[in-house]
């Protein structure tokens, strides 16, 4: 592997992780402006909320969609990346760890995602 494709691969991997992250980030971003909003019934707050609602969505949809496109490449890779780098430090553990904790911020966020989008878009139609 040369080293700018193991550069590559080495940032693609970085982004894989930041779009996993960004899921759960949203998903509470969401939970915080439903709670926010309560029952507020001014307009121009409703109108301010629904974009906001917008933007992370964009971002939401924009890290599903990196995170399959950069999976694709983390997967063609793995053994001869980040495995390799990970047996040569005997870091196995770690790795394991990483990979259960990223399962659990994806889950995560992806539910939150699915349950609190309809209650806003509900809330913003109101």
């Amino acid at each position: 592997m040369t080293q700018g494709f193991a550069t590559f691969v080495l940032m693609n991997n970085y982004f894989h992780d930041v779009a996993t992250a960004m899921l759960l980030a949203c998903g509470i971003m969401l939970w915080v402006m439903l709670k926010n909003l309560g029952n507020e019934q001014d307009g121009v707050l409703l109108r301010y909320a629904a974009e906001l609602f917008r933007g992370v969505s964009a971002l939401f949809w924009f890290s599903v969609l990196w995170i399959i496109a950069s999976g694709i490449v983390r997967i063609a890779t793995f053994r001869s990346f980040e495995w390799f780098n990970t047996t040569q430090k005997h870091f196995e553990a770690g790795l394991f760890v990483k990979y259960g904790i990223a399962l659990v911020m994806m889950i995560a966020g992806s539910l939150l995602w699915i349950r609190l989008s309809r209650k806003m878009r509900g809330r913003l139609q109101s």
